[in-house]
């Protein structure tokens, strides 16, 4: 089960590559050719990327509540699907996003990894310092959904 846990600068080339941090790069494990996929969130102007394993499962949870006979469920089917994108990740941890992808997030030169369990999120910097919670609000949040500190759940 991958954790991909903690924040991470990068730099994108012009070709739009970039190297996966060592430490998520260790929690993919030694397959030879890691397929990723990549999704534009839609709640926050960042790119999830999820191993194929673990977005294959999600989605087979959730789409299989969805009925493709129905107009609306597959219209939202068929803009998710062309929103994605697959990537084999080289031996070196080099990915290669696309250019749309990078636009979605605001992604130019410099770029943030952040791990969030089961999956990484790409952001460009700015972006995701606009994003955190201030500590009053993390404290808050914590308490409120998670009833108190960490010993008590």
């Amino acid at each position: 089960m991958n954790s991909f846990v903690s924040k991470y600068s990068a730099t994108v080339d012009g070709k739009g590559r970039i190297v996966l941090p060592a430490p998520f790069k260790k929690e993919l494990g030694d397959a030879p050719d890691p397929v990723l996929v990549v999704e534009k969130s839609v709640n926050e102007a960042c790119l999830n990327i999820y191993p194929y394993k673990v977005w294959q499962e999600m989605v087979d949870g959730w789409s299989a509540k969805l009925n493709n006979n129905n107009l609306q469920q597959s219209k939202f089917l068929s803009r998710y699907f062309e929103e994605i994108v697959t990537l084999t990740m080289a031996e070196n941890g080099r990915l290669n996003i696309p250019d749309k992808m990078l636009v979605h997030a605001g992604i130019v030169k410099e770029a943030i990894f952040t791990g969030q369990g089961k999956l990484m999120k790409l952001w460009e910097p700015s972006r995701h310092e606009a994003s955190r919670l201030s500590d009053e609000e993390y404290t808050r949040l914590f308490r409120e959904l998670l009833g108190g500190p960490m010993g008590n759940f």
